[in-house]
């Protein structure tokens, strides 16, 4: 059965598909800091904002919950978009790069010169989001 993404079960099927990738742990064995995957409320739409809080150490992801204020204030990167992006993005049909360098994931905290470095980590991040079954809440799928 699919889990809704950016809940809280989905967080943690999320930590779980991170801490069984022996490529993720490759990838990330540099990678120290709590990430927030945001989604931008669209109240026009019926969509509320949500965020789901990472907490990455060494290719191990410690934590993964809905995240606080608290979190979303002490984490190193926050990646904020539409539902859409995230839609499209955790379906497979965009790139975490290109979505970063076109503007549609924004990083709303955290420095594009500091994540450099952990692109293969984000990629391989991304990988695992995508390898849980999800779906996403019906109001996100009209455009």
């Amino acid at each position: 059965m699919a889990i809704e993404i950016l809940t809280e079960a989905w967080a943690t099927a999320w930590r779980d598909a991170l801490n069984t990738s022996a490529t993720y742990r490759e990838a990330a064995a540099s990678w120290e800091g709590a990430v927030v995957a945001a989604v931008r409320g669209e109240p026009e739409r019926g969509i509320a904002s949500r965020a789901v809080f990472l907490d990455l150490w060494h290719g191990a992801c410690r934590a993964a919950r809905p995240a606080t204020d608290a979190d979303i204030e002490t984490a190193r990167y926050v990646l904020t978009a539409s539902a859409s992006t995230w839609a499209d993005l955790l379906g497979g049909a965009l790139d975490p790069v290109s979505a970063v360098m076109g503007g549609r994931l924004e990083l709303t905290k955290g420095s594009v010169m500091a994540l450099l470095p952990h692109l293969a980590a984000a990629k391989e991040l991304v990988a695992a989001a995508r390898s849980v079954a999800a779906t996403a809440p019906a109001e996100w799928s009209a455009r």
